[in-house]
């Protein structure tokens, strides 16, 4: 069975770019290699249902929230695994609400508008080894690259890596 099973107008979604991954690299501050289980949600390729606006037959649901299949999320989702191999050289930016942080990756649409990754970060256990989990929540275009950053802190994710490895506080500076 697949991570992701949908069937939109007859056709079996490819979703197979969305599948758990493992994400391993070297941490200089912890003198050792991490690994990171990673994990997408249906958010990259739905967005919010709206009766009237969204065919019922779009409909996807996400716990007890009602999503809707989003052509332009779905393709735009085929280039997450690729940044997300990218982030271990990375920076990326504690939001100012509930500990998720925003990767703004070097990714510019043809009509201007940026593609922001939202994701989690915390420690996980699994098959008796320390871990993190890195979910990604959610990415999709976004006109204001600014108003994506707004009173965000920038932080190395390999840092970032290695402070919530170690359990240490990650402290919000709003961004001047």
């Amino acid at each position: 069975m697949s991570y992701f099973e949908h069937t939109i107008d007859g056709l079996s979604l490819d979703l197979a770019h969305l599948e758990p991954r493992e994400l391993v690299f070297f941490v200089k501050k912890l003198n050792r290699e991490l690994a990171i289980e990673v994990k997408f949600t249906n958010h990259c390729f739905t967005v919010d249902f709206k009766d009237g606006l969204h065919d019922p037959k779009h409909l996807i649901w996400d716990h007890k929230r009602r999503r809707a299949y989003d052509p332009e999320r779905h393709a735009l989702s085929r280039r997450l695994p690729d940044l997300i191999d990218a982030l271990p050289t990375a920076a990326v930016y504690l939001t100012p609400t509930d500990r998720n942080y925003v990767y703004l990756a070097n990714v510019v649409l043809p009509d201007g508008r940026h593609y922001p990754i939202y994701f989690h970060l915390r420690r996980a256990q699994a098959s008796g080894r320390q871990r993190l989990l890195l979910v990604v929540e959610s990415a999709y275009p976004r006109s204001d690259r600014q108003a994506i950053l707004v009173g965000t802190t920038k932080i190395s994710f390999p840092i970032l890596c290695a402070k919530v490895y170690r359990g240490e506080p990650i402290r919000p500076q709003a961004r001047r």
